[in-house]
């Protein structure tokens, strides 16, 4: 019984396998690949006067098709994501109100949070944001006055989620966490931390 078992459906296991570690290996490939358009972006989400989950972000202050499509990986992306939080290679889209061209590493973390609602931004810098102040630009200057503290930045994100991975559920929702959007999310929700 055994012998006639592997004699027929081993062959069609293996051939399984195969293809289940082909179909691994493309989706990696095709998820670095879109993570490594991030440099292309000419178009971040701002004030989207069109509906960025209708349209992926083809009016302008929505975002570009790219970013969207980064976005749209969700988990999967999150790790690569979090691999180019370092990656202070400058795109040809710029920072509203403060100026800076958003590097890949700032796009990066820009689609992370629209993936992760509520990241701890200003405790992962080191920064507590200032109301009165510089408020928001507080990110802004501090990555960009030295490469060292976008490693630390970088290690505080990594650190971050490996140890509250384990605590993201999924919630479905319309709300966008990057830009003053409305419509449908692409992504038709967003993980956040679950309440104990």
């Amino acid at each position: 019984m055994n012998d006639y078992f592997f004699s027929k459906f081993l062959p069609a296991l293996i051939l399984l396998l195969v293809l289940c570690a082909i179909n691994s290996v493309y989706s990696q490939t095709n998820t670095a690949a879109k993570l490594d358009s991030l440099q292309y972006i000419d178009d971040m989400p701002y004030i989207c006067r069109g509906q960025p989950g209708q349209n992926h972000g083809l009016a302008v202050g929505c975002g570009s098709k790219l970013y969207w499509q980064v976005v749209m990986l969700k988990d999967n992306a999150i790790p690569f994501l979090i691999n180019k939080l370092d990656d202070s290679t400058s795109t040809a889209a710029i920072v509203p109100n403060f100026g800076y061209p958003y590097t890949v590493a700032d796009i990066a973390y820009t689609a992370l949070n629209e993936i992760i609602h509520d990241l701890p931004t200003f405790e992962l810098l080191g920064n507590e944001f200032e109301e009165l102040g510089c408020g928001n630009c507080i990110y802004w200057q501090h990555l960009n006055a030295d490469y060292q503290n976008r490693l630390a930045f970088k290690k505080a994100v990594q650190q971050w989620y490996s140890e509250h991975q384990n605590q993201l559920v999924w919630v479905e929702s319309n709300r966008f966490s990057s830009c003053d959007c409305a419509g449908m999310h692409p992504n038709g929700g967003h993980y956040q931390l679950s309440v104990p």
